[in-house]
């Protein structure tokens, strides 16, 4: 409520008109539907599981490219397919009106852990791959892994650290 407090003063909107907006605001909140409060909750959660199988698919899109590639072209490969999710990600966040600061937090912190864990695993299992079939290409799986995460969390911090103020 004070981001929204905040905006409505830079706007012009004087004390007594933010209050009553705010009382509106407040009012509204308190009043939903108790469906309409479940089903925040449920968009919540299903973006978050779409995330985490989407990151999941893209770990196992990336063995033929573990395969194949190493060193620069690898890791330009995975920041180019971290960025493109994270991009997707931070747009369907962005468009989720009801989230709060924790529902922030905790989507910063759990969605790029989750990423690290599917692409680590995906990286060992390359790894093992390449050694039965006679390919010496291995790579650092905890590397590779962060690397992605920090290219798929690079567009959410843009947004929220630099952008966020100019899209209100």
């Amino acid at each position: 409520m004070p981001d929204i407090k905040k905006r409505l003063e830079r706007k012009g909107w004087s004390k007594k008109e933010i209050i009553r907006a705010s009382r509106i605001i407040e009012h509204a909140k308190a009043n939903r539907h108790p469906r309409i409060k479940i089903l925040d909750k449920l968009v919540f959660w299903i973006s978050l599981l779409i995330a985490i199988i989407g990151n999941f698919i893209i770990s196992i899109s990336l063995i033929p490219i573990l395969l194949a590639l190493n060193n620069l072209p690898l890791y330009l490969v995975l920041i180019t397919l971290g960025i493109s999710f994270g991009l997707l990600f931070e747009l369907v966040i962005r468009t989720i009106e009801h989230l709060e600061a924790k529902h922030h937090i905790f989507l910063g912190i759990m969605v790029p852990i989750t990423a690290v864990i599917n692409v680590v695993i995906i990286v060992a299992f390359s790894n093992n791959l390449e050694k039965a079939i006679n390919i010496q290409n291995p790579h650092n799986p905890l590397l590779v892994g962060v690397v992605y995460a920090l290219a798929f969390i690079l567009p959410y911090l843009v947004y929220q650290l630099f952008l966020k103020d100019k899209y209100r």
